[in-house]
């Protein structure tokens, strides 16, 4: 993805599907979460766990802070 807008219309389009995120921490952490992509606003979009719920920002996508697969 090279625009912010390639990475907005990416989780649009997988709207209500479920999605595994990988984000990339500090100092080689990870953090795994699975859930459905249950909201998408302009600037984030949410990601409905068992757990709860977890916001992440487009900007994260575009510059690998975050993966997203969807399965």
């Amino acid at each position: 993805m090279r625009t912010i807008y390639q990475a907005r219309e990416f989780i649009q389009e997988n709207y209500g599907k479920r999605a595994i995120i990988k984000v990339m921490g500090l100092r080689n952490k990870t953090e795994i979460f699975e859930g459905i992509i249950s909201e998408c606003y302009n600037n984030i979009f949410i990601l409905s766990t068992k757990m709860g719920k977890k916001s992440f920002t487009y900007t994260d996508v575009l510059v690998g802070n975050i993966k997203v697969t969807i399965k």
